[in-house]
């Protein structure tokens, strides 16, 4: 009897800690988990907090990278890239202990272009439940199978993309779809997932109003009913999915990085464009009103070294990293390129090209809700409403009930209602710094980790509710899971597994 009891005792804490949970429940199949929502399933029972010296159940040291946790009952996958082999790497990790059961590595010919905060390994892998997918804009696509064989791979061309392919792999039914919209030929690919063979791709027009450089797209696809839909800088598109064909095109101030969120066919995103806040650049004054004030040496003309350094073309004052352009875009900087005499100075008729390049490349962003029901006779959504400051630029929005919360850069929360868009409230975390990462829904709570590791817990409501704080000590790009009694996160080079 004693052995009965210490058997069933052993099973008991066994389920604790992987969690009784059905083949449904721990599933995290891609980005996000399903449809890229960023909501547990209702038996996930997270930690409320996050501290590696209190409630760390394991720790496993992964080679560099940004990509999420993709997970299937006891199997975590996951990549990494190995900067001195110069190797993209597969993962598949115990979700039980945090033991590696095995990796795969490959060796693309050469390395796309990336963000300094980015890596090669960005995107997040997708399972259907026998397979696991995997895809490197250096590399390409492929298959394996749970026991680390490879079934299949797909080599790609590498995008000509500004910062590197982000954009994570989804599947619907038998079709692998991936984003491949980059500055040359922006297109969505389907792969069948049986064999890595084609099944179509549709190349997407480029918005006239668009330089190419701001041509991209680093969301991952979401699935809407027979459509898959692409967030793109300037647009949304839909496409079929049985055979790639355009559904419609919706237009909208933003620069591509966000995933949004569907609920109840209505489509939330958060649409950021580095000129979308006034309040994050400076006018330039008329021709003759700098003369007056900034000729400092009376010769008539603006030299370049008179422009105030601190007049920016954008500014990103919440960031806090030392990225250069990318948190200040000076205006001085831009002055250059409409020197057409190459004298350092701008005269009235350069000044006044510069002037009209900055009021050309001023547009109104924002956070909006799309009614994705076709209405009023027309082939295409329609906005219900629209926020237009303090958007967030890469965390997905993250929809409760009737609130939408958004997490921005310098840990500010903003609360909106879900059929109108009007503000509930918005407060800062006293957590600042960059978000990369989107928010999590578990448990009743709301899970929002900064890049430097900050993780605060909020309670949802109508007013912000901290419930905790704790300090991951590493810097996290990655989107959180949480699954069973667990929460997953990626730092830059480990997989943290936190319990209760």
């Amino acid at each position: 009897m004693k052995k009965c009891n210490f058997v069933l005792s052993f099973a008991f804490a066994f389920l604790i800690i992987v969690g009784c949970t059905s083949e449904q429940e721990n599933n995290w199949p891609n980005f996000r988990g399903p449809n890229s929502l960023g909501i547990a399933p209702e038996n996930a029972i997270p930690p409320l907090e996050l501290n590696p010296d209190k409630n760390l159940f394991w720790k496993t040291s992964l080679a560099s990278g940004v990509s999420s946790p993709c997970v299937y009952k006891n199997l975590i996958f996951i990549t990494g890239y190995d900067k001195e082999k110069k190797t993209l790497i597969t993962y598949c990790v115990d979700f039980a202990k945090g033991s590696v059961i095995w990796k795969n590595s490959v060796i693309p010919d050469s390395l796309e272009q990336v963000h300094s905060v980015g890596s090669p390994a960005s995107t997040t892998p997708v399972t259907d439940g026998s397979s696991v997918y995997v895809y490197f804009g250096s590399y390409g696509a492929l298959c394996y199978d749970f026991s680390g064989n490879l079934l299949w791979e797909t080599r790609l061309p590498i995008l000509n993309a500004q910062n590197g392919t982000c954009g994570s792999p989804i599947i619907y039914d038998s079709l692998l779809i991936i984003n491949r919209v980059n500055m040359v030929k922006p297109s969505v690919l389907a792969i069948n997932k049986i064999n890595g063979k084609t099944a179509w791709e549709t190349f997407l027009d480029i918005t006239p109003v668009v330089q190419k450089d701001y041509f991209v797209s680093h969301a991952t696809p979401i699935i809407w009913r027979d459509q898959i839909i692409i967030h793109r800088s300037f647009g949304l598109n839909s496409i079929f999915l049985k055979d790639g064909s355009p559904s419609w095109t919706f237009e909208i101030v933003s620069m591509g990085v966000s995933t949004p969120v569907i609920v109840d066919d209505t489509l939330y995103l958060n649409g950021f464009f580095t000129r979308g806040e006034s309040k994050l650049f400076d006018e330039i004054p008329e021709f003759e009103i700098m003369i007056r004030q900034h000729d400092n040496n009376l010769d008539k003309v603006v030299n370049i070294s008179e422009i105030p350094s601190e007049w920016a073309f954008w500014r990103r004052p919440e960031l806090n990293l030392p990225l250069g352009i990318d948190v200040l875009c000076p205006i001085k900087d831009i002055a250059p390129m409409f020197d057409t005499s190459k004298d350092n100075a701008l005269g009235l008729e350069e000044w006044g090209k510069l002037k009209e390049f900055l009021s050309n490349l001023k547009f109104e962003h924002g956070t909006i809700a799309v009614n994705l029901n076709y209405i009023n006779g027309a082939n295409k959504p329609s906005l219900i409403w629209k926020q237009n400051e303090f958007v967030s630029e890469v965390p997905s929005p993250l929809v409760i009930g009737d609130r939408v919360y958004m997490i921005m850069d310098g840990g500010t929360l903003s609360c909106y209602k879900t059929n109108t868009g009007d503000l509930v409230f918005r407060e800062r975390i006293n957590a600042p710094g960059p978000y990369i990462a989107s928010p999590l829904y578990a448990n009743g709570y709301i899970y929002l980790v900064a890049y430097n590791g900050k993780v605060t817990v909020v309670k949802p409501g109508d007013k912000l509710n901290i419930v905790s704080k704790s300090d991951l000590r590493e810097r996290v790009a990655a989107s959180p899971v949480a699954l069973s009694n667990l929460i997953l996160v990626r730092t830059e080079n480990a997989l943290y597994a936190f319990n209760n």
